[in-house]
């Protein structure tokens, strides 16, 4: 997991800067201000906006360790799922493989649940054969597996 403590690490690792999804004066805590710009591309992508879907991709596959991370990726699963329509093939396929990943953790993390929710919108021949080699051993994770099999919320 590459640790991302800061907005600056965030373009960095991104390779792009987010200055034109961020709004308002400066924030001095660093952990703040990277909420505070992750909020704004949660925005962006609810405004339809390609870039923003494209950052939110990006860091919920490649899953860097973030203050506030958990929130922030079941923030940005949320927008997403709202609009599914923008997201490219690629860009479903990672993201299910993604949580079909978490899924076969010993430990299904919190953010995983909102990942379910965002690939249940995607069509079923996208899921199946991912889902399908998934092995939960934990109890959430069998039951978020089960749903995502079923069609049930």
């Amino acid at each position: 997991m590459i640790p991302v403590a800061s907005l600056e690490e965030l373009e960095e690792f991104l390779g792009e800067k987010l200055d034109q999804l961020e709004a308002g004066p400066p924030i001095a805590h660093s952990g703040i201000r990277l909420s505070q710009a992750c909020k704004h591309v949660r925005r962006a992508i609810l405004n339809d906006c390609p870039a923003a879907v494209r950052i939110a991709c990006r860091v919920i596959v490649e899953d860097p360790g973030m203050p506030f991370g958990k929130l922030i990726k079941s923030g940005f699963a949320r927008a997403l799922k709202q609009r599914v329509h923008l997201l490219s093939e690629m860009q479903r396929r990672g993201l299910a493989a993604k949580t079909c990943a978490l899924l076969g953790l010993e430990f299904c993390p919190r953010e995983t649940e909102d990942y379910c929710k965002l690939i249940k919108k995607f069509e079923p021949s996208e899921l199946l054969p991912g889902i399908q080699a998934v092995r939960a051993s934990d109890e959430k994770s069998r039951t978020l597996l089960q749903r995502l099999m079923s069609g049930s919320p």
